[in-house]
């Protein structure tokens, strides 16, 4: 009986151990980390919360997968990871805590699990290990591939309107009143943050679905106050 026990025992943790050790290789794609932003109830406060996607590329376009990325650790352990394994990351990226930046490499997951969600496959798994690949040179090209999926595929864009009340606004050349306009936009249009400039300043694209990353070439400098954040 006591040797059946023991055999048992070694059985599971034999299969146990198979288990923990069970990793997923993906090898051809892009981790990209971004700030999600996070209003407040009444839109005063932003706090933006950062995530991680991976896009893997397949052998065929049907097989591309836009895999939702959960990494453990503190925001702390996670800006300290980003540091470590992404080169030419935005000054902006820290310092205002906004947009994304991409890095191509192999990750390790337990599992790549998928779920439905709007009548579409979508993917996510645990992050194990990420191990970069410096001598890559094409990530905008790699992710201008059709991925597919349910969601957003620029979750980091911050998008504002014009306060209730305003008709038009200019944007500007530079990040001064007395700038020159480049263009107007109107209450019907919105905008997309690029980058922070300071406090009181940004620096925005026309929201247009129809462009690479939603962005047009309608672009300009605004003032925060004249904006109100619609996400």
């Amino acid at each position: 009986m006591k040797k059946y026990a023991s055999l048992m025992f070694l059985l599971f943790i034999s299969v146990f151990s198979l288990r923990a050790m069970a990793t997923v290789e993906i090898k051809n794609g892009v981790l990209q980390a971004y700030w999600q932003p996070n209003w407040n109830a009444d839109a005063t406060v932003n706090t933006p919360e950062l995530q991680f996607r991976y896009f893997a590329l397949g052998n065929k376009k049907k097989d591309n997968k836009i895999i939702d990325i959960t990494a453990k650790g503190s925001e702390a352990q996670k800006i300290a990871f980003i540091k470590k394994n992404f080169k030419n990351i935005p000054d902006n990226f820290f310092t205002f805590k906004e947009w994304y930046v991409n890095q191509p490499g192999t990750i390790k997951v337990p599992a790549v699990v998928n779920y439905m969600e709007c009548n579409t496959d979508n993917y996510k798994a645990d992050l194990q290990s990420f191990q970069p690949d410096n001598a890559a040179q094409n990530a905008d090209d790699m992710m201008a591939q059709d991925f597919g999926g349910c969601g957003s595929d620029t979750p980091y864009l911050v998008l504002y309107q014009l306060k209730e009340g305003e008709k038009t606004l200019s944007l500007k050349s530079e990040a001064s009143e007395t700038a020159s306009d480049l263009a107007s936009v109107n209450s019907n249009e919105t905008l997309a943050k690029i980058r922070t400039v300071d406090k009181a300043w940004i620096y925005v694209a026309v929201y247009d679905e129809a462009e690479k990353r939603h962005l047009s070439n309608k672009r300009g400098f605004v003032k925060l106050s004249t904006l109100t954040p619609l996400n």
